[in-house]
C-alpha cells in the first residue's frame, strides 16, 4: 500500500534541493507524463489561467516515489506559503486526512527559527493541531509533522546561506573566483541605487555567480537540479545539509 506525504517549500530553488535529497535516499521523479501520475494527486494539476490571470505562473509539485511512498513537494510561493497551504487543504480536505506525513521547508531570512515555527504552527493548529514548537523536531502522529527552517535550525538565514556552505565543498576554486569578483562592490555600492542589496543578497548573488558559471543562462533551480551542489559528498560533510536529510527520513 501506497503512504502519501506533502513537503511544502516557499519556492522553486528549495524544490530542486528537496527533490535531489530524496533521489539521494531512493525515490524517483516521474516523468512528466499525466498518464503516469498517481491519481492521488490529479486535483494538485494545475488548470490555465489561474484565476483569470494570463501570466501567473503555475506550479505542479514534483512528485517522487518508490514502491511504498509518494511525495509530492508543493511549491507555496515564498512568503504566502502558509496561506496558500491553508487554502489548498479548505479546498482538498483529502491532502490533510489522507497523508501520512506533512513537512514544511522554509527559510529563517531575518527571524529566529523559534518564531518562523510559531507563525506557521498558529497559521495550520486547525489543520494539524499536533504541530512541532521547535524548528527540526518530527511530531510521530499520523500524519507525522514538523518543520526544518534553513539553513539549520538555528541560524538567521536563507537556502542560499546553506548552498554557500555546499559551494565550499563542491566547488572552493569558483567559490574563491566568485568572492574576489563580488569584493569589487564596496558596501556603500551594494546598499545604493541601482543594487540596493537586501539581508543575504550576497549570498545570493555568489550562488548565481557560480551558477552563470556552471549553467550560462540556466536558473539556480537548474543547477541545484543538475550539479552538484546536494551529493553524498556535501551530504557527509555539511552538517546542515546533513541534519535536513535526518530531518526528511524522521518525516517520511
Amino acid at each position: 500500500m501506497v503512504k502519501y506525504s506533502i513537503i511544502a517549500v516557499e519556492g522553486n530553488h528549495d524544490q530542486a534541493l528537496v527533490s535531489n535529497l530524496l533521489k539521494l535516499l531512493g525515490l524517483k521523479k516521474i516523468d512528466g507524463n499525466e498518464s503516469n501520475l498517481d491519481h492521488f494527486w490529479k486535483k494538485f494539476i494545475p488548470t490555465y489561467p489561474n484565476n483569470g490571470k494570463l501570466y501567473t505562473r503555475l506550479n505542479m509539485p514534483s512528485i517522487l516515489f518508490n514502491d511504498s511512498l509518494s511525495v509530492a513537494i508543493y511549491v507555496g510561493k515564498g512568503s504566502n506559503l502558509a496561506e496558500n497551504l491553508d487554502d489548498t487543504f479548505c479546498i482538498y480536505p483529502e491532502y490533510q486526512t489522507d497523508i501520512t506525513a506533512f513537512g514544511i521547508i522554509a527559510d529563517a531570512d531575518k527571524n529566529t527559527p523559534e518564531k518562523v515555527v510559531a507563525e506557521y504552527r498558529e497559521r495550520l493548529k486547525e489543520s494539524f493541531p499536533n504541530f512541532p514548537e521547535q524548528p527540526g523536531v518530527v511530531d510521530q502522529n499520523i500524519p507525522r509533522t514538523g518543520i526544518y527552517v534553513l539553513p539549520d535550525n538555528l541560524s538567521k538565514g536563507v537556502l542560499d546561506t546553506l548552498l554557500c556552505e555546499c559551494g565550499e565543498i563542491a566547488y572552493p576554486e569558483y567559490m574563491k573566483r566568485a568572492k574576489l569578483y563580488l569584493d569589487n562592490f564596496s558596501e556603500e555600492e551594494k546598499k545604493s541605487k541601482p543594487l540596493k542589496w537586501k539581508p543575504f543578497d550576497d549570498k545570493k548573488a555568489l550562488i548565481a555567480t557560480i551558477v552563470s558559471v556552471l549553467k550560462p543562462g540556466k536558473t539556480n533551480t537548474t543547477s541545484i537540479a543538475d550539479n552538484d551542489w546536494v551529493s553524498n559528498k556535501t551530504i557527509e560533510e555539511v552538517e546542515s545539509l546533513k541534519k535536513l536529510r535526518k530531518f526528511l527520513i524522521d518525516l517520511l
